[in-house]
Formats: structure tokens, sequence, C-alpha cells
């Protein structure tokens, strides 16, 4: 792996970090149904971006997979957290 490479890798990590405190607050206000719809959307495009990935080799089926992990992990826990606090 080039130095290149290594600063992308570095600067990808850095940037889904910011994305995820800044998106924090955001989430919080939205209603617990949406955030568990993302949720499922999520899972569900990296589950398929994943399968094709294997079938298929082919490159933009693995930002599909990174793209649907990174949306289940930014809405994980909050729809649980805001219905526990509803009832």
């Amino acid at each position: 792996m080039t130095l290149t490479g290594f600063l992308i890798i570095i600067g990808v990590f850095i940037a889904l970090m910011f994305i995820y405190k800044r998106a924090d607050k955001a989430i919080k206000k939205m209603d617990p149904k949406v955030v568990k719809k993302f949720n499922w959307v999520g899972f569900a495009v990296g589950i398929i971006g994943g399968v094709a990935w294997y079938l298929f080799h082919n490159g933009i089926y693995m930002i599909v997979t990174l793209l649907g992990v990174v949306i289940y992990f930014l809405f994980y826990g909050y729809d649980k957290m805001e219905e526990g606090q509803k009832q």
C-alpha cells in the first residue's frame, strides 16, 4: 500500500467519525419509526451489496456494501433508545 492510499483510508475514517458525531443530533430528533426504517434499509443494502460483490467481483458493490454498513451503524440503537423513552 502506498502512502497516498494509506492517507486516503485515514481521511475517509476521520470523515466518517465526523459525520457520525454530527448526525447524532439530527437522528435523535427523528421519529423512531423513520430511524428503524433507515436501519433496515442500511442492513438490506449492506447484505445485497455484499452478496453482489461476492458473485460479480465488481468494485462498485464493495462501495455499496460499505455504504449499507455505514447507514446501518449510523442508525443502530437509536430506534430502541427513543422508543424506550416514549413509553
